[in-house]
This record gives structure tokens, sequence and C-alpha cells, in this order.
């Protein structure tokens, strides 16, 4: 969902319910508006207000932690890249096809996750980046060890490779659950609702209605925080790549190393 959507619905809702509640206002009866409608109407008021404010807050912290948790999820899986990364290289010449494949299927998942927003540009087919790890895993199967080194680092690999897949949904953004619809609809209404009261008794002044949208565009701003956090890859507010970009580039610095060369022949 664009942000700013529910933004602007909330506060252009805001801003006609209190509009609505003032003209309303001009039309009821002297005994509507006396003292004891007032109290009664506040504290009807008061416990809608309660609870628009325990909503919204809970709504803002849930998308908090559910960016905080996507932060932490790229920080970790960068980590696993990195650990990969170096088991292949300490395999060994043969493996160097397959770091090649590695390093694709990273700039592939950048690429997808961020929307093309960095400087990396995958090479090579134009697969999408799950297909390129599956090929990846295919490729780490088929090595064949040569000595009992190998061997364990094969097997470290495989481990490595399913976890990467396991992990997978969850730094591409696809497993990521945004903030339900319904919630931010109910939310915009009660707030809608709280601002026709206050037009009914709010005085006529440039000072009140100042007040009045200023505190509109606070809690306008808020859904939007909710709104924007609860999808941390897209958007003016995102978990940055920069730990995916880092590694990358600190990968195709790291040249593969070569194949041992060849014993000369000894003359017969």
């Amino acid at each position: 969902m664009n942000a700013w959507i529910p933004t602007l619905a909330a506060f252009v809702m805001m801003v006609l319910a209190g509009g609505a509640g003032m003209l309303l206002a001009r039309r009821l009866p002297e005994s509507w508006l006396s003292e004891g409608s007032i109290k009664s109407l506040k504290a009807g008021m008061a416990m809608v207000a309660t609870m628009s404010a325990l909503l919204l807050g809970l709504m803002v912290n849930s998308s908090r932690y559910n960016f905080s948790e996507a932060y932490s999820d790229v920080q970790k899986y960068a980590a696993a890249l990195q650990m990969t990364d170096l088991e292949l290289l300490n395999f060994g010449g043969p493996a160097c096809a397959v770091r090649r494949t590695l390093q694709d299927y990273g700039k592939r998942l950048v690429d997808e996750t961020w929307q093309g927003d960095t400087d990396l540009a995958p090479v090579g087919s134009t697969d999408p980046a799950l297909k390129v790890l599956l090929r990846f895993d295919g490729e780490l199967r088929a090595l064949q060890p040569a000595d009992d080194g190998q061997k364990q680092g094969r097997g470290n690999l495989l481990s490595l490779s399913q976890q990467l897949v396991e992990y997978r949904w969850k730094v591409s953004g696809v497993a990521r659950t945004a903030t339900p619809t319904t919630f931010i609809v109910v939310v915009i209404c009660w707030f809608a609702l709280i601002f026709a009261n206050v037009g009914v008794f709010a005085p006529r002044n440039p000072l009140v209605m100042a007040g009045h949208v200023l505190a509109m565009a606070a809690i306008s701003a808020a859904i939007f925080l909710v709104t924007e956090m609860g999808e941390p890859f897209a958007g003016p507010i995102q978990v940055s790549p920069a730990p995916m970009v880092r590694l990358l580039h600190r990968m195709e610095a790291t040249p593969c190393p070569a194949p041992p060369a060849a014993a000369p022949a000894r003359p017969g």
C-alpha cells in the first residue's frame, strides 16, 4: 500500500469531519448545546479518544518492531552470505564457478528487494533470484571433494545453502506482514468522529482552527509511519541495503584462488 494514500485520506476525513461539526453547531438548538450536553458528549468522546490512541500506539509499535526485525534479518543474511563465500574460497579452485553463481544471486536479491535502488548490476542470465539460488544449491551438490578438508567444507556449504534458502523470504520482503487495512480504516473513522464532536463545541477563531489542523497533521503523520514502516523494503523509510552491497563489493574484489599448476612431467 502506498503510505501517502491513507495519510492523505486521514487528514481529509478529519478536516471534513471538523468542518461538518462546526456547520452543524450553527443549526442545532441552543438547548442542545447546554453544559449537560457538553459534559455527556465529552465523556463519550473521551472513551473513543482513549481507544483510538491505544490502537494507534499499538500499530506504531508493531510497525517499528517489523522494521527493526527486517533490519536484523538483512544483517544476518549478509553474515550468512559472507560465511558461504569464505567456505567457497577455502574449498579452492573447483568452487570458483559456484562462487560466481553466489555473487550473481546476491546481486539479483538486492536488485529485486530494493527495486534497482543500488549500483549493483546483475550479470549473466535474467533468471529471478530464487532460481539462481536453487541453481547455486545444485552446483554445490555437484562439487566433488578431493580430500577430507574439502569433504568437510562441502558439508558446511550445503548447510549454509539450506540456511540461505530458509531465510531468503525474510530478506526479500515477501514474508512481511503489512498493517491490516481494516485497522487503519477504523482508526481514521474514530479520529474523524472525535474531530466532528470537537468541531461542534469549538470556538470559531483562527487560533483554534490552526491548532486543530496541526493536530490532524500530527495524527496523519503517525498513520504515515505505521503504513510506511510496515513495508520496510519500499518507500522513503526503508531498511538500508548497505550491508549487502558492501559485502558483494568485497566479494568481487577478492579473487578466486587459481587452480594449482600441474607438475612438469619427468623425462622417461
